[in-house]
């Protein structure tokens, strides 16, 4: 009897052992999936926030870039560079200048009007010119593309003042094709100003009606 006693603790102390284990493992269990969860859930609760316009760095630098570039002004220090193409035959031909007088503290749009308007009246259209174009713009610079188209030259006369006297030139303005006999100071003053650069003239009736008109 004493000897089945024995056995029937022996068993059950192995068995609340083995529970105790059970237990055990399942709070384990159970925390560890707690913990999971717990990040799981703290991760999804994370959100990002867009910037509105003020917090937005990359506007706020597009901003005051195009401030900057619209408070730029042309100064009596700002280089001139002339770039002079000839429709002709293509020959360019680069001048750097100081930028004249009337263009300075302009900022782009107001230089790229008055060179606009400039090419109306400009006195190099006997020369072939026909437009200019501001193509480079800094307070340091500037670069003005001018168009001419010297075609017509080489079969016109030039009407011209040597020594006083008017006199009429092939297109290469060195070969003399008649003196005229007129003196330059009977000329009106726009007429007398336009024949000391030289009056272009595109052929030989135009030269004849120039002289007729200022003949006595």
């Amino acid at each position: 009897m004493k000897k089945e006693y024995r056995i029937g603790l022996f068993f059950i102390l192995v068995l609340t052992i083995v529970l105790t284990f059970v237990v055990i493992w399942r709070r384990q269990v159970i925390n560890h999936s707690s913990d999971e969860n717990g990040e799981l859930k703290q991760n999804t609760n994370v959100q990002t926030v867009p910037l509105d316009n003020k917090q937005n760095p990359y506007q706020d630098t597009d901003e005051v870039s195009q401030v900057q570039r619209m408070e730029v002004v042309t100064t009596r220090d700002t280089i001139c560079i002339y770039e002079n193409i000839d429709k002709k035959d293509g020959y360019l031909s680069i001048e750097e200048k100081r930028l004249p007088a009337e263009y300075i503290g302009l900022r782009r749009e107001e230089l790229a009007a008055a060179l606009e308007e400039d090419s109306k009246v400009s006195e190099d259209k006997e020369k072939g010119f026909q437009s200019q174009h501001l193509e480079l713009f800094s307070a340091e610079r500037v670069k003005i593309l001018r168009i001419y188209d010297t075609t017509q030259e080489s079969t016109g006369y030039y009407i011209m003042e040597v020594n006083g006297e008017i006199c009429v030139y092939k297109h290469d303005r060195t070969t003399l094709y008649f003196r005229t006999g007129l003196r330059v100071e009977n000329l009106p003053d726009v007429v007398k100003r336009e024949v000391q650069v030289g009056k272009y003239m595109d052929n030989e009736l135009q030269v004849y009606h120039f002289i007729e008109s200022y003949s006595s």
